[in-house]
């Protein structure tokens, strides 16, 4: 019998995934917002909005961050963030 816990981490087997993206572009909007959209097919087979991909900003900056999808098709996914510190200006330019 398996616990609660073993089910729901059954669950989320094979939906975690280590994938170099390609960015294709970044829309701005006001207030510091921008919409990314990634070419990530594992990713965007699997995401539903509010999944989190994991994103790295620069060499520079190892540090990934972790940001929710808004939006899976197509083999992309698409990203809304709002700066709130370097790693993210980065991620707009």
């Amino acid at each position: 019998m398996t616990t609660p816990a073993q089910q729901h981490a059954q669950r989320n087997r094979n939906t975690i995934y280590v994938e170099s993206g390609e960015l294709l572009r970044v829309d701005e909007f006001p207030g510091d917002q921008f919409i990314m959209r990634i070419r990530a097919p594992k990713c965007a087979a699997t995401a539903l909005p509010g999944s989190f991909a994991h994103v790295t900003c620069d060499d520079t900056l190892p540090m990934r961050r972790p940001l929710s999808i808004m939006r899976a098709e197509d083999d992309c996914i698409e990203i809304l963030y709002k700066i709130v510190g370097n790693g993210l200006r980065w991620l707009s330019c």
